[in-house]
């Protein structure tokens, strides 16, 4: 299985799961991805955003967080923060664009347009975590309304994994979860707990993953 995540985060030389690059089954690879719709809805399905080489920000802004919540790549054909109905098997998922990709190399060996997204949305629909342009995974996707919910929404659809990152914090003396801001005692800076520790750069209510769910200022 060879899987190329993309976007931001890894635009074409990651590994595949038998331990070779993925990148050296591809040519014409130069960043750059297709904006153009398939009037069928046809596409096939990759993921990312999971492990270490490609866990990270993606270019909307947005964290993959692990691959915890139900992101996509395709904000070239959707635009960043769209909502994407993900069908396959019987099932579906809604997911937000928030990336830019695949490159159209790896489509083009695909041989269908592909949707690069969450390892939740290929755990429901196929029962795989990992997801390759080999595998070939096919799905049907329509642009759904933006206010449409994240995740499973299959009338048998388990409930919606929940965080159980949590971290440290020094000024408060206790465990605080995913997503909460607290302003440092020790350099007055606020920092929001993620997946990756506390980290810097909240801007209001924002921080580098999203929306602050606690604040503890000074």
């Amino acid at each position: 299985m060879k899987r190329i995540a993309i976007a931001s985060i890894c635009l074409v030389a990651c590994s595949s799961s038998d331990g070779q690059s993925a990148s050296e089954d591809l040519s014409g690879c130069h960043g750059t991805a297709s904006s153009s719709k398939p009037s069928s809805g046809d596409y096939y399905l990759t993921s990312f955003g999971f492990t270490s080489s490609d866990n990270g920000i993606m270019s909307c802004g947005e964290y993959t967080k692990n691959g915890s919540w139900y992101y996509a790549a395709s904000r070239q054909r959707f635009g960043c923060g769209s909502r994407i109905q993900i069908e396959a098997n019987g099932k579906c998922v809604v997911a937000e664009t928030d990336d830019y990709g695949p490159d159209v190399c790896v489509e083009n060996a695909a041989g269908r347009p592909i949707i690069d997204a969450s390892p939740l949305v290929s755990e429901h629909l196929f029962g795989v975590k990992s997801a390759g342009w080999s595998d070939r995974y096919a799905i049907h996707v329509t642009e759904v309304d933006g206010s449409t919910p994240l995740g499973p929404c299959d009338s048998n659809a388990p409930p919606p994994p929940q965080s159980d990152v949590t971290c440290y914090s020094h000024t408060l003396g206790q465990d605080e979860p995913e997503g909460t801001c607290v302003q440092s005692a020790s350099d007055q800076v606020w920092y929001q707990c993620t997946a990756n520790g506390w980290v810097s750069g909240v801007d209001g209510d924002n921080g580098p993953i999203g929306p602050c769910t606690a604040e503890y200022p000074l």
